[in-house]
């Protein structure tokens, strides 16, 4: 029997399920691996804006992790949404005591496709010093990117300058996702900077569609499986890519806001 690919997710719960740990379980399940998880928060949110956020008691965060930690082996570990400081300390302690035999993998959700804040503004440093640190892999949007590496980013040479100052901190490697960035009308550029510092450029051409639900999510948790499969770093993150695109082409629109996948 082959050996079971499994991932955690730690991340937060979206009601509508276009984004967040849904997201992550669809993205995990269809590419060949099983996800365990972790609920550090809940949000109140539909496909036009995150109407509340109720973060998860430490003690019951930290009840859960220690209870799948200490019954499953991962070779991956997938952080979504953290919110809060407190949050950050909890799960960067808990992650210590196993001594991080799985590759981290941190997206470091700061902000909605909505724009609504999700990630305190006195988190970001303990984000870089804790995990971030710590990671094998980073995959920030252009805005997530911007924050992290205090720069701003208007085109490739940028995102490249951006992944350096990013690495800096303590990432093995860094794919900065490039959705957001608007240099290009016609295709969609994400750069990887490899635990080689080897640069990678994947591309792929927009889909016609103002706004989709839980692309970030999804592209992390692929690239998490497909680690897990033993794929290397670059592959990981173009099957991932591929997979992310194929899945915008057949966006649904479900209800009044941003559309979300179809898988």
């Amino acid at each position: 029997m082959k050996k079971l690919a499994k991932v955690l997710v730690i991340a937060g719960s979206d009601s509508c399920a276009g984004a967040g740990m849904q997201a992550d379980l669809k993205s995990i399940t269809l590419n060949n691996a099983y996800a365990s998880t972790i609920v550090t928060c809940l949000t109140a949110q539909n496909t036009q804006k995150v109407i509340e956020v109720f973060e998860t008691p430490l003690s019951f965060l930290k009840l859960q992790l220690q209870a799948v930690l200490s019954d499953i082996e991962f070779s991956v570990v997938k952080i979504g949404m953290l919110s809060s400081t407190e949050i950050i300390d909890t799960i960067a302690n808990e992650l210590h005591n196993i001594a991080y035999n799985f590759k981290l993998l941190v997206d470091p959700v700061m902000v909605a496709t909505s724009g609504d804040l999700l990630l305190k503004k006195n988190a970001i440093e303990s984000l870089k010093l804790k995990l971030i640190s710590k990671s094998f892999l980073v995959t920030p949007n252009i805005d997530e990117a911007e924050i992290l590496a205090n720069k701003t980013i208007k085109n490739l040479f940028d995102m490249k300058e951006s992944a350096y100052q990013i690495k800096a901190l303590g990432a093995k490697a860094v794919l900065i996702k490039g959705g957001h960035l608007e240099f290009d009308d016609q295709k969609i550029h994400s750069v990887l900077l490899d635990e080689n510092n080897q640069f990678t450029i994947i591309s792929n051409d927009k889909v016609n569609v103002k706004q989709i639900h839980g692309t970030g999510c999804t592209l992390a948790s692929a690239i998490a499986a497909n680690l897990a499969n033993g794929f290397s770093l670059i592959e990981a993150c173009q099957q991932a890519n591929n997979f992310v695109h194929q899945s915008a082409l057949n966006y649904q629109i479900i209800g009044k806001g941003s559309a979300v996948l179809g898988f």
